[in-house]
């Protein structure tokens, strides 16, 4: 999974890093628990207070687009994001990972 960050804003009042990010030549969707991990991995930051806030890939293209949210602290985060959604998105991760490690089962 290769990750092409087009742009990287800094938003001194939410303490956050606002990154939209084109991930290529996936054949499917990818999790949002993979694009978080690599995309820690490429920017160098804190995977506990990074959040992925949209995944999209159009029909047929083997791209897909996306935006995230990487905050100074995980208590920024849970300060300004709502709560349902830093709860769905832990929920997606924790099946995503579940999925991950039933893959390499097998």
């Amino acid at each position: 999974m290769e990750i092409k960050i087009s742009n990287d804003k800094e938003n001194k009042l939410f303490k956050r890093r606002e990154i939209s990010f084109l991930v290529v030549g996936e054949e499917k969707t990818p999790s949002a628990a993979q694009v978080k991990k690599e995309l820690c991995k490429k920017l160098n930051v804190s995977p506990d207070a990074t959040l992925i806030k949209e995944l999209y890939q159009a029909f047929g293209e083997r791209m897909c687009s996306g935006t995230a949210v990487s905050y100074e602290t995980a208590d920024a985060m849970t300060q300004n994001e709502q709560k349902h959604k830093l709860d769905r998105r832990a929920k997606a991760e924790s099946k995503g990972q579940k999925a991950e490690e039933g893959e390499k089962k097998e």
